[in-house]
């Protein structure tokens, strides 16, 4: 949601027509009614907004359902702990299609001739998309001698975070990392916009085509799990009720990393938004 709350913002001040055209053809979406009860009655820029909030967490909602497609939330590739190495790799270790996946609503979302309620869907995956990839958990899969079958993304290992007494798997830990206060998102996302703006992030220059793109942001989500999730200084558990606490210092590490990492995400939605629907 902060994802998509911050991509709205990028459009309005630099192609509000884009806005317009999700807009229309949102309003075709076949899931139409879910969106007008979380908009809550609001017009304008503030039901813009909510539409757009909405639309980057639709494919969580609908788990389940008849759109869900669960693979579709994370391409991960196993990341060996070199410490304690797992007896063996599965062959089929790599696990996922979000690339596949975003390629296909990207060329759905942006061809005029595919019907509009197709293209509202294919829209809801690529604002989820872009913001499931930049969260190192859905690029990696830890493997190591206690989870020689991988650990799913963090989702088999617990902790605490120290300030908190409820446990969390790592991968929910890390999903939440950069908005663990009481902010909406509407509020983080301003937040986000203001301390980090695009001028901070040299990513953004010298952009290729979207479909392509998508794989540089999988493998630099992959190198920051190596790097900055599954560092030295983790500990977890399998075990939920025996999650240890996370260091001070790992979790100040979380937080920065994942602010920019979502943020970036924002840019990169908007950026994307304007290439295929621009006119």
């Amino acid at each position: 949601m902060v994802t998509g709350a911050m991509a709205y913002e990028e459009l309005r001040a630099t192609d509000p027509r884009v806005i317009e055209k999700i807009l229309e053809l949102m309003a075709q979406h076949p899931d139409h009614g879910s969106f007008e009860v979380a908009a809550k009655g609001a017009t304008g820029e503030a039901r813009g907004r909510r539409v757009f909030m909405e639309m980057a967490r639709w494919p969580d909602d609908i788990r389940k359902g008849m759109y869900d497609h669960p693979t579709w939330h994370y391409a991960s590739k196993p990341l060996i702990d070199p410490r304690r190495p797992p007896p063996a790799i599965p062959r089929d270790a790599t696990a996922g299609s979000a690339v596949e996946a975003y390629a296909l609503n990207l060329s759905v979302a942006g061809d005029p001739r595919a019907p509009a309620p197709e293209r509202a869907i294919a829209l809801c995956w690529v604002f989820h998309l872009v913001g499931d990839i930049h969260q190192p958990l859905h690029a990696a899969d830890g493997y190591s001698a206690d989870y020689p079958h991988g650990d799913h993304g963090g989702g088999l290992r617990y902790v605490r975070d120290p300030q908190s007494p409820q446990q969390s798997s790592l991968h929910w830990f890390w999903d939440q990392a950069a908005n663990r206060s009481d902010d909406t998102a509407a509020a983080r996302a301003d937040d986000l916009r203001t301390t980090l703006p695009r001028e901070k992030f040299a990513e953004l220059a010298g952009r290729a085509k979207p479909a392509e793109e998508f794989v540089s942001w999988a493998s630099a989500s992959y190198a920051l799990a190596a790097a900055q999730v599954y560092r030295a200084d983790l500990s977890t558990s399998a075990n939920e009720q025996q999650a240890p606490a996370l260091s001070a210092a790992y979790v100040a590490n979380s937080t920065a990393v994942a602010e920019r990492q979502i943020t970036l995400s924002g840019y990169r939605l908007a950026d994307v938004l304007i290439a295929i629907l621009h006119e």
